[in-house]
């Protein structure tokens, strides 16, 4: 998933730390081209960009011609590679709250201030194994020109000559067309339609919890899609994040440090869906809601620990044994048919190898049924208490 747990604040926050003596450029670095050939203009001396082709460049010595550039909140995202993790990125940090005054600014950036964009530059191994993490520059390793021309509500259109010098052979330089992506903290219109958005209230008063929102579901034509997102979030902060892997439905989670956490799925399919919100692991509050064309919907969920209970899970000893079954779901007795996703989002532990018993905790007080591998077992769970349930072997053959 491409999610905001990199928020705009965590990268701005590595701008004070990455501060170091200006190193000499290596020998051997590449030079940006434009489409005729001719190398752009050299940003040390800051001098005016004469690129004027499509932007591509290089990363690590390998041609990067992005296939996607994006723009979401305040940051600015080259992009090759259809995946969660792109096969080569580069993404620019800009200084900046909002983007309402983007247009007709420019950055010219290699001087070592404090308020310089902040560059990440990621690559995938030549065989594809790795992520790509990404590899944040330091302000004196890099010099950057770069000029929003025009900004409409959907893109964000201007030129940039970047060169890079550690990691070496990394420039990037051309004309780009970046596509505007809301965050998590932009409101939702028409546009984002059909979605479900709603407030997550944590009863009592809480300082850091693990926090998720999802959905599972089911269309009319049968497909079951689902997507989820979580974090640790404390309580009088603020921060933010998304998950664009089915994009463009998209799933974030905001906390707010008055309102507390909000959730909101956009671009849904219409049809019969549980939205709900996990705590510590655990599936914490569930509602069911029907979906349709243009809905606009506002669904909130409360999550009360004092209303939770514990759950000790015995298995066979056969089911013990299994190698590639690592965890045990608690669906809510009214979630029928949770769908192709279900079992993964309603995951209350994670189960080793070997591991007979599992104890499950923070439980919201109900019917459930336990499952694990061949393994299942209904129970209800009590507040304040311990309950202890045995899952039995079921023949797939009789379900």
């Amino acid at each position: 998933m491409r999610s905001g747990s990199m928020t705009a604040v965590a990268l701005l926050l590595l701008v004070g730390c990455q501060a170091k003596k200006a190193d000499t450029p290596p020998t051997g670095s590449s030079t940006a081209t434009d489409v005729t050939g001719k190398p752009s203009a050299d940003t040390t001396g800051q001098e005016p960009m004469t690129v004027l082709g499509p932007v591509a460049g290089v990363i690590k010595g390998k041609p990067f011609i992005p296939e996607e550039v994006v723009f979401q909140g305040n940051s600015l995202t080259f992009r090759k590679g259809k995946e969660f993790f792109a096969d080569m990125e580069i993404r620019v940090v800009l200084p900046i709250k909002d983007s309402s005054s983007l247009e007709a600014t420019e950055w010219k950036s290699g001087s070592n201030k404090s308020g310089d964009p902040v560059i990440s530059v990621s690559a995938k191994e030549a065989d594809g194994k790795g992520n790509g993490a990404p590899v944040f520059v330091q302000r004196d390793e890099y010099t950057m020109t770069l000029k929003v021309t025009k900004k409409t509500t959907k893109v964000v259109e201007g030129v940039i000559d970047l060169q890079v010098r550690k990691p070496a052979n990394t420039n990037l330089a051309g004309q780009f067309t970046a596509t505007i992506k809301k965050t998590a903290l932009d409101p939702l219109d028409a546009e984002d339609a059909p979605y479900v958005q709603g407030k997550i209230t944590i009863v009592g008063r809480w300082k850091s919890e693990q926090i998720g929102a999802g959905f599972v579901g089911k269309t009319a034509d049968g497909k079951t899609p689902s997507n989820f997102i979580g974090a640790k979030l404390t309580a009088g902060e603020s921060d933010w994040m998304t998950n664009g892997s089915f994009e463009p439905q998209v799933t974030g989670l905001t906390n707010d440090a008055k309102a507390g956490p909000v959730y909101r799925h956009t671009h849904m399919q219409p049809g019969e869906y549980w939205v709900f919100a996990r705590r510590g692991g655990v599936l914490a509050a569930w509602k069911k809601v029907t979906v349709k064309a243009g809905d606009q919907l506002t669904v909130d969920l409360t999550i009360d620990p004092s209303k939770t209970g514990e759950l000790v899970v015995t298995l066979p000893e056969e089911e013990a044994q299994e190698e590639f079954e690592y965890h045990l779901s608690l669906i809510p007795d009214e979630i029928k048919d949770p769908g192709q996703g279900g079992h993964y989002s309603f995951n209350a532990a994670e189960v080793k190898k070997g591991q007979t018993t599992v104890t499950v905790k923070g439980v919201p007080a109900g019917k459930y049924k336990a499952i694990r591998g061949k393994s299942e077992g209904e129970v209800e769970v009590v507040a304040g208490k311990s309950t202890d349930v045995t899952l039995i072997r079921v023949d797939p053959k009789k379900k």
